[in-house]
């Protein structure tokens, strides 16, 4: 496979576009017109995997992914899970493609493999087929993914281009946000809701703005960008506030966490750091306008203690693996096996894909799915510096989210695609990719 694509910079003009159409399908006038565009745009995606386009592809995926809640959300005939069957669909069609020139540039994938065949034997266990199908659909997806990862090489150049469709995805969610204050006064309470964010699902909405701003932070601080500064100061100001005015708290603390990432793999270059000189007057801005904008509301919420139950939860999967260390309680039966046995108050998903692998899987599950992840930061730790670092970001950011709200939506499998596929390897005749020791985000 040869891939070949140009190192572009998103125009000022691209995110006017984006954002605009953002806008117009956020009014919500004819929701079903646009499911119809969605599903158009999935099986364009299906063709061009036929064809090995990853430059369209990957044009395309991006705002697929980050419409998913809006359909979820506004569009009935659009299956819940339309996402995780594409996802199979395309990366299977390329995978398949390979044929017998299939070969492994990352072994570990096979943990992840084997994961999922132990959560489909497993499965006959379940209570709730319908619900035990979603986990291991969304299971199915990342593991697909994963493999069709260790199979092909991202270029660097390939990867900063899905990168700035990314930005440019990000920044149309926004959009599809922002109209709803243009409809009339929002109202806000000290908890996650979805008032302020369109009827979009908060805690999700907040993971994948989370990445939006962590890639334009990125942008600003590697320097690459200059001519566009003030353009990505405003983007990663307007995503931002709309991260925060859903209420979830888990967008911020994943941004943090990477500053503190970023901050650690380059405390050498004390040059970069006067690029945070220009975040503070953004960081002070959006800080005001989301306090004013919410009567301190925010400050409230970050004020709160606890994490919604989820340490709890993941007491609750403890106790659950030590009942039950070899086999677990099967796939889907979690929410039934805490209230049963009393290890909780009310029926609950785990919202941490590594407890509920130890839980509804013992101790398959963990040598399984543990294993994929152990064995993929061991191999991102032995590549060069551009490629560790930012593989880094992009499993560590996939972890959190997980660990944060499970495994629910379409961006983790691109994150693990971007952590997977970016080996420092030479090219070579039997993995028949092209590769480029230019940086993944250029600086």
């Amino acid at each position: 496979m040869t891939t070949s694509v140009k190192n572009e910079v998103n125009s000022v003009y691209g995110y006017v576009a984006a954002f605009l159409a953002g806008m117009i399908v956020g009014y919500r006038s004819i929701p079903e017109l646009f499911g119809l565009i969605y599903v158009g745009l999935g099986v364009a995606c299906i063709y061009l995997a036929t064809r090995q386009d990853l430059t369209r592809l990957f044009k395309i995926l991006p705002f697929l992914i980050y419409s998913e809640m809006f359909m979820r959300a506004y569009v009935s005939f659009i299956p819940y899970l339309f996402m995780p069957y594409l996802y199979i669909a395309i990366f299977g069609i390329m995978i398949l493609s390979n044929g017998v020139k299939l070969k492994l540039h990352s072994n570990y994938v096979v943990f992840l493999l084997f994961f999922v065949f132990i959560e489909y034997i497993n499965g006959f266990r379940s209570n709730d087929a319908d619900y035990a199908r979603g986990l291991l659909i969304n299971t199915t997806a990342l593991a697909v993914v994963a493999l069709w990862g260790a199979t092909t090489v991202i270029t660097p150049l390939m990867a900063n281009r899905i990168l700035n469709t990314v930005k440019l995805a990000g920044i149309y969610l926004c959009g599809m946000v922002i109209i709803r204050y243009f409809k009339g006064e929002v109202y806000f309470s000290s908890y996650s809701q979805s008032e302020g964010v369109n009827g979009l699902a908060p805690v999700q909405l907040s993971g994948y703005m989370g990445f939006v701003v962590t890639v334009f932070f990125f942008t600003i601080m590697n320097g690459f960008e200059k001519k566009n500064l003030l353009l990505n100061l405003i983007c990663i100001s307007m995503a931002t506030i709309i991260m925060l005015l859903s209420f979830s708290r888990g967008g911020i603390y994943f941004f943090g966490i990477m500053i503190i990432l970023y901050s650690f793999f380059n405390r050498k270059q004390l040059h970069k750091y006067l690029f945070f000189i220009l975040l503070i007057p953004t960081g002070l801005f959006v800080y005001n306008f989301v306090t004013a904008k919410t009567n301190g509301l925010i400050e409230e919420r970050y004020k709160e203690e606890g994490n919604s139950g989820r340490t709890y939860l993941v007491e609750a999967a403890w106790d659950l693996f030590l009942s039950h260390p070899l086999a677990g309680v099967g796939p889907g039966n979690f929410n039934t096996e805490i209230t049963k046995d009393k290890l909780y108050d009310q029926e609950s998903g785990a919202h941490n894909e590594f407890a509920r692998a130890a839980a509804e899987d013992g101790i398959l599950g963990v040598i399984t799915y543990w294993g994929f992840f152990l064995f993929l930061f061991l191999d991102i730790m032995k590549r060069k510096p551009i490629q560790r670092e930012y593989a880094f970001y992009f499993a560590v950011f996939f972890c959190l989210v997980i660990v944060h709200n499970g495994l629910k939506i379409s961006l983790q499998p691109l994150l693990i695609l971007l952590a997977v596929a970016t080996p420092t390897i030479r090219a070579s005749k039997n993995l028949h990719v092209t590769f480029s020791k230019k940086p993944t985000l250029q600086s």
